[in-house]
């Protein structure tokens, strides 16, 4: 017996609207797109600041006054380093590592003096931070690059200084290390009278809630400690997918 024909009886109609969701997602593109812009104008304005205090550097006469507007334009460009790579990338973390090596190239084309033959190194693995804990860290390595320059060869012609960055998982440790001079006999963190030095234990102690110390060994070893921020609910991490 043939089977009867099928007939079309009813249909099913669906209908989801996604103008919301569509909405959402133009905002978040637009609010993307305006952080990134901001971190860019930052960016381009610390830059100004700092020629404008390099072209005042070169007009004075004091060795003193230079001395210190050649530091602050190496903090003011540390900090110009991470809003560079925000502008750059719609991330909330940064490579710390990338940052790092932004700052030895900076250092290496600024304050080397050229009768030191002193090389920087970079190593440790790709270690991601959020933004806060991004600039205080390129605010720390460049005051302890600065510091290692500036007094661990004073009576040596040259070495190396390296800049070690190591994982713990549940905090970070940044290590600059010189095979200088060594620290004045009587040298006493505490009642150190450096700039540098009293910028990173405020920055480590207040900002990051860490640790600094200072080993001596062949040379110095500036220790930073320091646990990671929790970004969103996770931590940061190292080795990004």
């Amino acid at each position: 017996m043939p089977l009867p024909k099928p007939r079309l009886v009813g249909a099913l109609l669906t209908v989801h609207d996604e103008t919301e969701v569509r909405r959402k997602e133009r905002e978040l593109k637009v609010k993307s797109a305006m952080i990134q812009e901001i971190h860019h104008r930052v960016k381009n304005n610390l830059q100004v600041i700092a020629s404008l205090l390099r072209m005042q550097g070169r007009r004075s006469e004091s060795e003193e006054v230079r001395r210190a507007l050649h530091d602050s334009v190496g903090r003011i460009l540390s900090v110009a380093v991470v809003h560079e790579f925000f502008s750059q990338q719609e991330a909330r973390v940064i490579n710390i590592k990338d940052v790092s090596q932004r700052i030895v190239s900076h250092t290496r084309q600024g304050i080397l003096q050229p009768d030191k033959r002193i090389r920087l190194t970079l190593s440790g693995p790709s270690i991601y931070l959020p933004a806060q804990q991004a600039t205080t860290c390129a605010l720390i390595i460049n005051e302890l690059l600065q510091n290692a320059v500036e007094h661990g060869y004073e009576r040596k012609p040259g070495g190396t200084i390296s800049v070690n960055l190591r994982d713990d998982g549940d905090k970070v440790v940044i290590a600059v290390v010189d095979d200088g001079q060594g620290l004045p006999d009587d040298f006493s963190l505490e009642q150190a009278d450096s700039l540098g030095l009293q910028i990173v234990q405020t920055l480590v102690q207040d900002d990051l809630k860490g640790r600094f110390e200072l080993r001596e060994g062949d040379g110095v070893s500036a220790i930073v400690t320091f646990p990671k921020q929790t970004l969103g609910g996770e931590g940061a991490w190292s080795e990004r997918e």
